[in-house]
Order: C-alpha cells, then structure tokens, then sequence
C-alpha cells in the first residue's frame, strides 16, 4: 500500500472512532426515541387534500416489542374489544394490495407490478392489529396521532 492510502486509511478510523454512536451502557442498544405499540382498530381511507389511512375506533395502544407477530399474539388481538382512540397511519405502502402501491408517491417509477412487495392486510372496513412507532398528538399544532406501521395482520373482513 502506498503512504496516501495507510494516510486516508488513518484518518478514516480516526473519524470513526470519535463519533458517537446511538448506544447505552456496555455497548447495548439505546432506547427507541418513541414507542413501539401494538393495538386494534378499523381501517378507514379518508380522501380529503390527499387520500389518509386512519385506524378508528382503535383500543389504547400497548408498548410492545421489534418484530412480526406470533401466533399467540393474533389469537389474543382478535378477542381484545375495540375502542375509542384514533390514528392517522403513515408508512402504509407495503401493506396495501399491489396495485395500490404502485399508485403510491413514485413506487411505480422504480418497482413493476411483478415486483412489488405488498401485503394487501390493509383494507378499508376490515378490522385489523397494527404495531409501529407512536407519534403523540402535539409534536405539530392540531397533528393527530400517528402510528407508522412496521407490521399489520388483518383480524377480521368487516368492523364491529
């Protein structure tokens, strides 16, 4: 190796090693900055400046763990009663059915129908159990809350 490249090589861990990494005590992960919840609801697609998923008559969501769901985990959220709350759902993309991810921002410019990755959980009037990140109302003036979906199961084909 030349004298350059053990110089960039250097500077490079040299920079690497003084950056601060999201980290906690003995090298484990940090906390997440938000919750990840779990809870049950209705899916709703509202069409007003632009077309919204909103999970109404959702149960208090409850703090839960990374991850896809277990068997255990659907058997128990189909018998848990819905409730009041309501959330706008971001991040729906990959759970709606492939024709309407491709319609989806510009999904159809880099993804082809043979390709796409959804799951088609997310249907308007079904009742489904969604986990992702909770985004409390009040982080913007007037903002509902909002769950980012990391994984949805449908639970049942109606809502009620």
């Amino acid at each position: 190796m030349t004298n350059r490249t053990v110089l960039v090589a250097a500077l490079a861990l040299a920079a690497m090693t003084t950056m601060t990494w999201p980290t906690s005590v003995q090298g484990q992960r940090a906390e997440p900055q938000v919750e990840i919840v779990q809870t049950v609801g209705c899916v709703e697609m509202r069409n007003d400046d632009a077309a919204t998923w909103w999970l109404t008559r959702a149960a208090d969501p409850t703090e839960t763990r990374a991850g896809v769901f277990n068997v255990n985990q659907v058997e128990e959220a189909k018998e848990e009663a819905l409730g009041a709350r309501e959330f706008q759902l971001i991040g729906v993309a990959e759970f709606l059915d492939a024709e309407s991810l491709l319609r989806f921002g510009d999904r159809a410019q880099f993804t082809t129908a043979d390709q796409v990755n959804a799951t088609n959980q997310l249907r308007e009037g079904h009742t489904v159990l969604v986990k992702g990140l909770l985004i409390e109302e009040g982080t913007t003036a007037g903002a509902p809350a909002r769950i980012n979906l990391l994984a949805v199961v449908g639970l049942a084909d109606t809502c009620g």
